[in-house]
C-alpha cells in the first residue's frame, strides 16, 4: 500500500514532469524521487513514466493512480490542516487575479474576517494561469478570478460583475471618441496585460474575432503600470472600469466598443478534489451573500 508520502512524490512528479523539478519543490534528492518512483512501480507492478529524454511521460496506468493519489493527498492535507487548528485559528488560502486583488478583494477579505474573526487568511495574487496551477497543485483552497479557467477538475461560480473598457490619453487621436468600432484600433498600440491574465484572453479573443492588426507597445502584470503608460501616452489600454475610478479628471479618456458588451463576470473557483472544509464553506456563504453589482 502506497503511502501519503510516496503519493505526494508522484502527484509532484506527473505535474512538473522532471525529478529534479519535484525534488526541488519538495526539498528532498533526486536519487530519493527516483527510488519512491521505483518502489510505486513494484508495488503496483505496472510502469507509472516512460523516461525519455527530456521529461517523464506518464502512462496509462499513471494517469489511473494520479486520478486517486491527487484526491487523497488534498484529503490528508486538509485532515492535517482541520486537526492542527482544532482549538485555533482555522486557514484559508485565497488566490486572486490582479484586477479582483487590487479592487474589492482587500475589502472583501476585511469584511470576511470581521465576521469570522477565528479564519486567518493567506493571499497569492496572480494571473489566471497561475491561479489554475496553484489549485491544482493543492496551494490554495479557493480563489476569485477574472478568466474562466476551462478545465474539468475546476469548479468555476459567476460571483460578481465588471465591466471592461479601453483607455487612452487625452492626447491620443481616439480621445475624441466614446464609442469606437473595431476598425478604429487597426494597428494601434497598446499596454496589456500579460500572457495568462483574463484581460489579455478577452482582449485577444476581440481583436481576432474582427481580425484586427495591432501592436504590443508594453506588457505588465500591474494594472497601474498600465494606467500610467497610458496617462503618458504610450499606447491604449484595455482595463477593468474599477481600475480607473479613482483616477483624476483629464488625465485618461475611457471609451467603449460598438455593438460588443464588454461585461464579465468574476468567478469564484475550486478544485474539484478538494475537501469542503468549514472556513471554505464560510468563505463560499460570504461571496454568494453579497449582490452582483457589489464594488
Amino acid at each position: 500500500m502506497a503511502t501519503i508520502r510516496q503519493l505526494k512524490v508522484f502527484v509532484m512528479t506527473a505535474e512538473h514532469k522532471k525529478m529534479s523539478l519535484a525534488a526541488k519543490h519538495l526539498f528532498i534528492s533526486q536519487p530519493t524521487i527516483s527510488q519512491i518512483i521505483s518502489d510505486l512501480e513494484k508495488e503496483y507492478g505496472v510502469p507509472l513514466f516512460e523516461r525519455q529524454s527530456k521529461e517523464l511521460k506518464i502512462t496509462a496506468a499513471g494517469s489511473l493512480l494520479l486520478e486517486s493519489a491527487k484526491k487523497i493527498v488534498a484529503i490528508n492535507d486538509a485532515l492535517t490542516q482541520n486537526m492542527k487548528n482544532f482549538h485555533s485559528i482555522r486557514p484559508l488560502r485565497i488566490g486572486a487575479t490582479m484586477t479582483v486583488g487590487s479592487s474589492i478583494l482587500p475589502q472583501l477579505i476585511h469584511n470576511f474576517q470581521t465576521i469570522h474573526p477565528d479564519i486567518e487568511t493567506f493571499v497569492k495574487v496572480t494571473n489566471t494561469a497561475h491561479i489554475d496551477l496553484l489549485l491544482s497543485r493543492n496551494e490554495l483552497d479557493i480563489a476569485l478570478v477574472e478568466g474562466i479557467i476551462n478545465k474539468t477538475d475546476i469548479i468555476s461560480k459567476p460571483s460578481f460583475h465588471d465591466h471592461l473598457c479601453f483607455i487612452c490619453s487625452p492626447e491620443h487621436p481616439l480621445s475624441k471618441k466614446d464609442i469606437i468600432t473595431p476598425q478604429d484600433l487597426q494597428n494601434c498600440k497598446f499596454i496589456l496585460r500579460e500572457k495568462g491574465s483574463g484581460t489579455r484572453s478577452i482582449f485577444e479573443r476581440i481583436m481576432k474575432d474582427n481580425q484586427i492588426d495591432y501592436q504590443v507597445q508594453w506588457e505588465t502584470a500591474s494594472t497601474p503600470a498600465i494606467i500610467e503608460a497610458v496617462i503618458h501616452n504610450f499606447g491604449i489600454g484595455f482595463v477593468s472600469t474599477r481600475s480607473i475610478t479613482k483616477i483624476p479628471e483629464g488625465k485618461i479618456h475611457a471609451f467603449t466598443l460598438h455593438e460588443h458588451d464588454l461585461k464579465r463576470y468574476f468567478y469564484t473557483c475550486t478544485h474539484i478534489n478538494h475537501p469542503i472544509t468549514s472556513q471554505i464553506s464560510d468563505w463560499t456563504k460570504y461571496i454568494e451573500s453579497l449582490p452582483e453589482n457589489y464594488s
